[in-house]
């Protein structure tokens, strides 16, 4: 327990290096911030999302935030610490399940290949529920493996618990997927009985009565509309095919997971072949726990497979299984003597690392040495096109972020090279781990950061600010731009279609991109004029404020901009 105490700790150290405080862009999570704001104003039970629909899911995750707001202040900490500490405690939950149930070094594998994965580290710098539900869905998966092993009531409790929480931080899925996982593991052991357990039945049932607690809540406060937009809207319309009636929002074909796991977890999945075949050397005597943790990938991969709406951030507790997985594979190969084949296979994922690795380092001297030609630049996204400049600058100034990324890959290339002369693969799988560590730090302790500093709208809110007079409302043609709303102090106001004779009156300045502006019929225009403009920060080029002259068109325009849903 210490052990794992230990983990998380460190876990949540080296996720704080991660730029906490870095500024916001347009990540979703932003969108959702004016719930904090509604829950501080004094609307608990059922916060809007202000400006916005009431919370798509019960709001646990934006009480949490709220508490820590009202404690420490409105800013970008305050939002992260609560995907953090998350995200730190899952990895203390993997180590601690995998350590008494496999073994320690395939536990501390487990953790590192989790830890150092794109798409964890991502979830815990997203101001949004899904590391908590990942933290919830995980403790209760490994609590009811472990109640069903020792039969003791206190497992059940505790998986109970965190199906609730889990429950409260993001509606069924905190019950379904546990209940998918166990259910899955124990049809494969033919353990059909067990299912219909006294024990696991009373769990399970704790975990609805403490989840739909706050739906009580709801109903009494908000009546009936709440839990239609929640269950209908957000649920079932997303889950369920488009000629059953549902919506169309992220969509995407059955497979997209799969590929979204083997880039999210790089470098580690490049071992998923030598998994496979010890698995299947392995088939008549697999490890339980290896059992357990697949039938616990394999669930939710189909289970999110299967519905409709596959948004990115879906998987994410799916990064647990699989690194559990991979920590074994490593620990494996490590520690025991594999096949040949297995070894082979391992050291080829060390040897693509290792190229990869050189061939980015190489490119990298090569771009600081003759630069880049502003032709190549040009045909880049934007958003790439400011990630080269933003790389340029720093290697001209020989900032040290540079200097350790390259150092520590070129010192991860060597051990790869030193450990597969030798045989040994503890040290080529070190190396991996090196370079893994220092492509993360970079990317979000650097890269990213840098990035957000150069496409937020903070300075430009500011701008607004000062020169809108106090007495005066702000609108907002628009609402994608959602760190507008999370920097004004003061209240910004949807306008979902513009009209300059509009009654009532629409605010009168206006925030919006100056390509709805340049979109809008001249006689649209006619009422509008401009009065600051920002730089074209990011894809989506510059916004802009515009106060209203008054001057309205005797008849109305069929040409109004309507925002984006």
């Amino acid at each position: 327990m210490l052990e794992a105490l230990g983990v998380g700790l460190g876990a949540l150290a080296i996720l704080l290096t991660f730029a906490p405080d870095a500024p916001f862009t347009r990540e979703l999570g932003v969108c959702e911030a004016g719930a904090v704001r509604d829950i501080l104003a004094g609307n608990i039970i059922v916060p809007h999302m202000v400006p916005g629909p009431p919370v798509h899911v019960p709001p646990l995750y934006w009480w949490v935030v709220a508490a820590w707001v009202r404690m420490f202040g409105w800013n970008e900490f305050a939002f992260r610490i609560w995907s953090i500490v998350p995200a730190a405690v899952t990895c203390a939950v993997v180590y601690l399940w995998t350590a008494l149930r496999i073994r320690r070094e395939a536990a501390l594998w487990a953790v590192a290949v989790l830890l150092f994965g794109h798409v964890f580290i991502d979830a815990a710098r997203q101001p949004r529920m899904d590391a908590m539900l990942m933290m919830f869905v995980t403790a209760a998966i490994v609590s009811l493996e472990t109640a069903l092993r020792s039969h003791e009531w206190l497992w059940f409790l505790i998986g109970a618990a965190a199906i609730g929480l889990g429950y409260l931080t993001k509606s069924i899925l905190g019950i379904a997927i546990p209940g998918l996982v166990i259910a899955a593991y124990l049809i494969v052991r033919g353990r059909i009985r067990d299912l219909f357990s006294p024990a696991l039945i009373a769990a399970f049932t704790l975990g609805l009565v403490i989840g739909c607690s706050w739906y009580a809540a709801a109903y009494a406060v908000a009546g009936s509309n709440v839990l239609v937009f929640q269950i209908e809207t957000h649920l079932l319309k997303r889950f369920i095919p488009a000629a059953m009636g549902g919506a169309d929002y992220c969509v995407n074909p059955f497979w997209y997971f799969a590929p979204l796991i083997v880039v999210g977890a790089l470098p580690w999945t490049l071992y998923s072949g030598s998994f496979g075949l010890a698995v299947w050397e392995r088939r008549r005597a697999l490890p339980e726990p290896i059992v357990f943790a697949l039938c616990w990938f394999a669930a939710i991969l189909l289970f999110f497979s299967a519905s409709r709406g596959k948004c990115q951030v879906y998987i994410l507790p799916d990064f647990v299984p699989l690194a559990i997985l991979l920590g074994w594979t490593i620990d494996l190969v490590c520690n025991d003597r594999p096949s040949a084949p297995v070894a082979r296979l391992f050291a080829a994922g060390s040897i693509a690392v290792a190229i990869a690795a050189a061939l980015s380092v190489l490119g990298a001297i090569i771009a600081i040495a003759r630069g880049v030609p502003d032709t190549w630049l040009a045909r880049l996204h934007p958003t790439d096109r400011h990630f080269a400049e933003i790389f340029l600058n720093l290697a001209d100034a020989r900032d040290y972020h540079v200097l350790t990324w390259m150092v520590l890959s070129a010192l991860g290339v060597l051990l790869i090279a030193r450990g597969l002369v030798r045989r040994q693969a503890t040290f080529h799988v070190f190396g991996v781990l090196i370079i893994a560590v220092a492509a993360s730090r970079f990317w979000f302790g650097c890269m990213n950061p840098e990035l957000a500093e150069r496409e937020t709208l903070r300075g430009f809110d500011r701008e607004v600010l000062n020169l809108v007079p106090p007495d005066k409302a702000i609108g907002h043609l628009g609402m994608e731009d959602c760190d507008l709303y999370f920097y004004s102090p003061r209240p910004i106001a949807p306008i979902y279609r513009f009209r300059c004779d509009a009654q009532p009156p629409l605010p009168p300045f206006i925030l919006l991109r100056k390509s709805r502006f340049d979109a809008m019929a001249p006689a649209q225009r006619a009422c509008l004029t401009p009065v600051l403009i920002s730089n074209a920060v990011d894809g989506e080029g510059p916004r802009m404020l515009v106060q209203q002259s008054g001057a309205a068109p005797s008849t109305p325009s069929a040409d109004g901009v309507s925002p984006a849903p």
